[in-house]
């Protein structure tokens, strides 16, 4: 195990005796060897660190930051759209990508489809034709 000169001399903490083996190993993989590169690195860094979740960062809080409760705002991943289709925003992003897999970018294309020749596209199944029927057929639910 190798120790940098200052935690040699003393003056920084380990993080060893204060939290449970795998939080350690996640952060020292990270480069965070030290309860002052944890202070560092609250709040944003530590809950952007690959094999930290929620649960991990409040076993480091409740530890390194008695009192404190940092309630992350919800991220949402970007919405993919496929480019080209005018469903975007009609249907569901799972459903348009499968469309477009089957060729179908308009919904001119989707309704001279019949529903059984939807369920042969790869990835489209029951649940996004009744999505399509809810849309595009209400009546005839």
């Amino acid at each position: 195990m190798m120790f940098s000169m200052s935690e040699e001399s003393g003056t920084e903490t380990p993080l060893s005796s204060l939290l449970p083996k795998y939080v350690t190993r996640v952060l020292a993989r990270n480069e965070i060897t030290n309860v002052e590169g944890v202070r560092k690195a609250y709040p944003y860094e530590l809950l952007n660190l690959w094999g930290l979740g929620l649960l991990r960062f409040r076993q480091i809080e409740t530890v390194l930051f008695p009192g404190q409760f940092y309630i992350p705002e919800r991220s949402y991943r970007p919405i993919k759209r496929v480019k080209s289709s005018s469903l975007n925003g009609v249907l569901s992003p799972a459903t348009v990508q499968a469309l477009a897999r089957g060729g179908l970018f308009t919904a001119e294309q989707l309704v001279e489809f019949e529903p059984k020749d939807l369920l042969k596209i790869e990835g489209f199944g029951p649940a996004k034709l009744r999505e399509i029927e809810k849309i595009f057929y209400p009546s005839k639910r």
